[in-house]
């Protein structure tokens, strides 16, 4: 399905009142941009998720829960992948005062489509609850989100939640599916968009999924950007099965995987599996210039 379709075929089903749900972060940029590209006019409210919120512990007493847990490279490599988000809006700017075209961070999406952008430390809490029903949405749509929406959030949207997360589920709930996807030596993975229907991890009935090719040569980053790619590249579908109560499989409980250790993520290192390549990422910020990534000049992805 093309872009083009994408964009026209929930305008049938009535799903016109987006809010789309976010922890920023630089792999899931060009999914953005994408999902922008194809959905933007029905974008009206997006929630970034405010990551060092006191709800969550704090800025550092969640660095030594994880430097604890994960080790140095992995808690750097989540620094990384949050802070360097914000590189990207720098770059962008300049890029386009040289008119050259550039992929967009979260906020400026939200602004060049005129959604209105809520930080939230707790998408269950009564002050952004209240925003999410004065919005009054057909769906919420969440992409790399670190909040576990409640029934309370949950049940607002008219036609409900879903998520973008990057394995086929059921198998590889969690948070670093593409860590445990390189580390077990698979050769194929995916995105899969499917319902929240309350507070379970990734537990939801399947919509749809996109079945990819993995390389073991390519880090954890670069596939994550594939995959979430996939992912939006599927969300048009998915809005039409949720508007016409379709699913494709029911729930199962599959198998969820948490954040590695820092031995395992050491023994995966051994393995030759990397989190995230410099050039790569480097490439990324400054404006995503893979080919699979390029806009192009009517501002529309290529196909």
């Amino acid at each position: 399905m093309s872009v083009t379709e994408l964009k026209k075929s929930p305008d049938a089903l009535d799903v016109q009142r987006i809010v789309l749900c976010h922890l920023e972060s630089l792999t899931c940029v060009p999914a953005l941009n994408r999902i922008f590209d194809s959905f933007g006019d029905r974008i009206g409210l997006v929630l970034i998720s405010r990551r060092f919120d006191t709800a969550h512990g704090g800025f550092f007493d969640q660095l030594a829960a994880s430097v604890r847990k994960s080790g140095i490279r992995m808690t750097f490599w989540l620094g990384f992948d949050l802070i360097s988000a914000q590189v990207v809006a720098v770059v962008a700017r300049l890029l386009r005062f040289l008119g050259r075209p550039a992929l967009e961070t979260l906020p400026a999406l939200a602004r060049r489509h005129g959604a209105t952008l809520v930080e939230t430390g707790d998408i269950n809490g009564a002050e952004t609850l209240d925003r999410l029903r004065a919005y009054a949405p057909d769906v919420l749509v969440v992409v790399n989100f670190d909040q576990i929406l409640q029934p309370s959030a949950i049940t607002i949207p008219r036609l409900g939640a879903i998520n973008i997360h990057p394995s086929l589920l059921p198998d590889l709930r969690g948070p670093c599916p593409v860590f445990w996807a390189l580390a077990e030596g698979r050769t194929t993975s995916g995105a899969t968009v499917h319902r929240i229907e309350d507070a379970r991890i990734d537990a939801g009935s399947i919509l749809r999924q996109a079945e990819r090719p993995i390389d073991a040569r390519k880090s954890v980053a670069e596939i994550n950007t594939d995959l979430f790619l996939a992912g939006a590249g599927a969300l048009g579908e998915a809005l039409e099965d949720i508007a016409s109560k379709r699913t494709v499989s029911p729930p199962a409980a599959g198998r969820y995987r948490g954040f590695p250790t820092a031995a395992e993520i050491a023994e995966a290192r051994c393995a030759g599996v990397r989190l995230c390549g410099l050039w790569y990422a480097i490439r990324l910020i400054a404006g995503a210039v893979l080919p699979t990534y390029r806009r192009s000049g009517t501002g529309r992805f290529r196909q």
